[in-house]
C-alpha cells in the first residue's frame, strides 16, 4: 500500500521535500496558508551558496553541504540559475582582514572541490574599470557563487509538483495537527512539518514539544534604480555583518539586514534599515546613492535555530525533529532545501 505523507508549509524546504518524496513513490498533499513560495522563501539575497561567512564561525560541515546542494541546483536548473562573480573590496594592501578572507576564499575553493565554479582570484583595482568604488580602494578578492531566478524557478517546481500529482492545497490554513498523523480530520502515514519560523509556534499551539527555540530574525533588501557589473561583499557600517550589493534584472539588490523581532507576521523593512543599507553602501561608493534611488523593498524572517544572544554566529544549518509520525523541520535555507529532502526521505524509507 502506498504510504500518504502530508507536508505542512509550501515553502522552498516543503515543496522541495515533496518533490523529493513524490518521486519515491509516496503519494503527497501540500497545505499552504497562502500560496506556495509566497513567504520567506521569496525574500531572499537570490544566492545559492555555502555560506562564505560561516567559515568564520566554524561551521565547516554546514558550508560543505550548502556547497553540494549549490551544484545540484545549478546541474538540475541551468535556465533558472548561474555563476556569479563577488568580489570584496579593500583600502590596504595588507591586513589581517584581507589574510582572512584570502585564506576563507582558499578554504571555500577547496571544500567545494571539483564543484567549483572558478578560481578565486586577488587583484589590483584598475580605476578606469572600477568606477563604482571610491579611490580608498586598492584591492579586491574576486569569488564565485550561485544566483538565481527564484521567481522563474519557483514556477519551474510548482510545474513540477504538479506532474507529480502531488496534492497542493493553497490558502488553506490548517488548525490542528497531532503525533500520529492527523492534520484536521485527515490521516496521513507522516506528517512533514515546513513552516519555517512558524514551527516551534505550531508545534506549541497543538501540545508538542520543541526541541529547538526559533530566532525570529528579520533581513530587510532593497531594489535600487543603479546598475553595477558585479557582485560586491562588504561589510556594513555596523561591522558586525556583510552586506552584499547584486547585479539584478538592470538594478542593484542590496541587503540583507539582521534584526531580531517579536513576530514572523508580516515583515516589513523599518526606517532605521533603510538607512543602514544605504549608508552602509555609499560607505564604499564613488558616487552615493539615494533615497530617491530606491525603487522597491522586501523583508522576510529567517527561521534560525537559537544558538545564544548573537544571531550573527548563529548556523543557517537545519534540525529535523521526529516524534512519532510527525517530523518538524528547523531552520535551513533556499539552497541546502535538497539536504533537508534527502534526509527526510532516508527518515521515512527506513520505517
Amino acid at each position: 500500500m502506498i504510504k500518504r505523507i502530508g507536508i505542512v508549509g509550501g515553502g522552498i524546504s516543503g515543496l522541495v521535500t515533496a518533490i523529493f518524496l513524490a518521486k519515491e513513490g509516496y503519494k503527497v498533499s501540500i497545505f499552504e496558508k497562502n500560496t506556495l513560495l509566497s513567504e520567506t522563501s521569496s525574500k531572499t539575497t537570490k544566492l545559492l551558496h555555502g555560506g562564505l561567512r560561516y567559515l568564520e564561525n566554524f561551521h565547516f560541515r554546514e558550508v560543505k553541504n550548502g556547497l553540494n546542494d549549490r551544484h545540484w541546483w545549478l546541474k538540475n536548473f541551468p535556465q533558472h540559475t548561474n555563476k556569479i562573480k563577488i568580489s570584496i573590496p579593500f583600502i590596504n594592501l595588507i591586513s589581517i582582514d584581507l589574510l582572512k578572507f584570502f585564506f576563507g576564499v582558499k578554504l571555500y575553493g577547496l571544500l567545494a572541490g571539483p564543484k567549483s565554479l572558478g578560481n578565486s582570484e586577488l587583484s589590483l583595482i584598475k580605476k578606469s574599470s572600477d568606477d563604482l568604488l571610491n579611490e580608498n580602494y586598492k584591492l579586491k578578492l574576486s569569488f564565485f557563487d550561485g544566483v538565481m531566478d527564484d521567481n522563474l524557478l519557483g514556477e519551474d517546481l510548482i510545474k513540477q509538483a504538479k506532474e507529480l500529482d502531488i496534492n497542493i492545497f493553497e490558502n488553506y490554513e490548517i488548525s490542528s495537527l497531532d503525533i500520529n498523523g492527523k492534520v484536521d480530520k485527515q490521516n496521513f502515514d507522516n506528517i512533514i512539518l515546513a513552516v519555517g519560523p512558524w514551527t516551534k509556534i505550531l508545534l506549541q499551539k497543538n501540545n508538542i514539544k520543541s526541541l529547538k527555540d526559533i530566532d525570529y530574525i528579520k533581513g530587510s533588501h532593497l531594489i535600487l534604480n543603479k546598475q553595477i557589473k558585479f557582485g560586491i561583499m562588504f561589510n556594513g557600517i555596523c561591522n558586525s555583518r556583510y552586506i552584499f550589493a547584486l547585479p539584478y534584472k538592470g538594478l542593484t539588490l542590496l541587503g540583507t539586514t539582521e534584526e531580531r523581532v517579536e513576530s514572523p507576521e508580516n515583515p516589513s523593512i523599518s526606517q532605521k534599515e533603510e538607512s543602514y543599507l544605504l549608508e552602509s553602501f555609499n560607505s564604499i561608493l564613488k558616487y552615493p546613492v539615494r533615497k530617491e534611488d530606491i525603487l522597491s523593498s522586501y523583508s522576510g524572517v529567517r527561521p534560525l535555530i537559537k544558538e545564544g544572544k548573537n544571531s550573527h554566529k548563529a548556523s543557517r544549518d537545519f534540525f529535523i525533529q521526529k516524534n512519532n509520525k510527525l517530523i518538524s523541520i528547523f531552520g535551513g535555507k533556499w539552497t541546502t532545501a535538497p539536504s533537508i529532502a534527502r534526509k527526510i526521505v532516508t527518515i521515512i524509507n527506513d520505517e
